[in-house]
């Protein structure tokens, strides 16, 4: 453990999240600190990296206590962390993912995240029992952007939807109406059966395409849920399966940027097998899954932070040509942080901080 690091750490979420109080804090700083240093969410596994001259198993009930820990309140950290994560990744305009995964069949996660360079930054998350109609948060995505908004609402933003798991939750007229009432542009993939409505005619927006075609169309969309107008876009890439079936509010938007969903997925991957092992998680509590997220989430943005200053610093891997000539990282972001956190940041002990700086190799 290396103490000197493991404070300038606390400082610097101190300094940024002050909802917290003095426990909180230490332990939120200690246990994210753990999952860096064990490459695990695993309390054992936790525990044992960040033994602070105690017993391994006093350090693992620490760690139970901060789980169960009903005290911590989640809307104040997510206004903190949303405002804190995105005033770091700076620009004019951010673009907003939302999506949803499980934990086996136990838990269920929505969670709100700014893209960012191949990854998805987590901002905000609700957790409840899977495949259980009544334990689905009452709020929806509505009130999961709303949520975003407070924290980051000196921005300037634009939100990108995602195809969701849930049956009609892509096609909902109200979070379009969320969206743009905040001042947003969204671009929302829909149901294949999804309309949008002309003076002319009424079009099925996927069977529009064939594969290798673009469509592109103006009207209103929800025909018998509240007629909103909107812009249809349907895109069909040679190789996929079916077309893409999209609205935005925006006409400037071609449809091709819903492609950064991908990223979130991408996120998910590292969150769960390729980085902290969430994915082997056993807890079945909704609220302990939440206060977990708090710490995956610090952990996971750090690295993401740092791999990006490794890339500045020259101290990445080089990039490697695809087939068709251009260009692709051979480690993401995340894994280039991690190796720089062990021979940089830990080595030198220096808390390099949240500085996400872009990767100019690939412009």
């Amino acid at each position: 453990m290396n103490y000197p690091l493991l404070y300038q750490w606390e400082r610097l979420l101190s300094a940024h999240l002050p909802g917290f109080n003095s426990w909180q804090r230490a332990n939120v700083a200690l246990f994210s600190y753990g999952v860096i240093q064990a490459k695990s969410c695993q309390q054992g596994a936790i525990a044992q990296a960040t033994s602070c001259g105690e017993q391994v198993e006093s350090t693992a009930r620490r760690f139970r206590r901060w789980l169960d820990n009903e005290a911590v309140d989640l809307g104040a950290f997510f206004e903190a962390w949303s405002r804190w994560v995105v005033s770091c990744v700076g620009g004019a305009e951010i673009t907003l993912l939302v999506d949803e995964t499980k934990l086996h069949d136990r838990i269920g996660v929505m969670l709100v995240g700014v893209a960012w360079q191949g990854r998805c930054l987590p901002l905000a998350w609700r957790t409840y029992r899977a495949n259980s109609e009544a334990a689905y948060p009452a709020e929806g995505q509505v009130g999961m952007i709303r949520l975003t908004a407070s924290g980051e609402s000196r921005h300037r933003r634009s939100g990108v939807g995602p195809r969701l798991s849930r049956p009609g939750i892509g096609c909902s007229p109200a979070l379009c109406r969320v969206v743009e009432a905040l001042g947003w542009r969204y671009l929302f993939r829909v149901t294949c059966q999804t309309k949008i409505v002309t003076e002319d005619a009424d079009y099925r927006i996927a069977r529009q395409v064939q594969p290798g075609e673009v469509w592109r169309q103006a009207g209103r969309v929800f025909k018998q849920r509240g007629r909103i107008e909107a812009h249809a876009r349907a895109l069909w890439g040679v190789g996929y399966d079916e077309p893409w079936a999209l609205v935005t509010n925006d006409e400037r938007l071609t449809g091709y940027e819903y492609a950064r969903r991908n990223w979130q997925e991408q996120s998910f991957r590292d969150l769960k097998s390729g980085g902290w092992h969430w994915g082997d998680s056993r807890l079945r509590s909704p609220h302990h899954v939440a206060n977990l997220l708090i710490l995956l989430a610090i952990a996971y943005t750090w690295m993401v932070a740092l791999g990006s200053q490794a890339v500045a610093a020259g101290c990445a891997q080089p990039l490697v040509r695809r087939p068709n000539g251009a260009f692709r990282r051979l480690w993401s972001l995340f894994r280039e942080g991690l190796r720089y956190f062990a021979q940089v940041v830990q080595r030198h002990t220096v808390c390099l901080g949240f500085t996400f700086i872009p990767d100019t190799r690939l412009t």
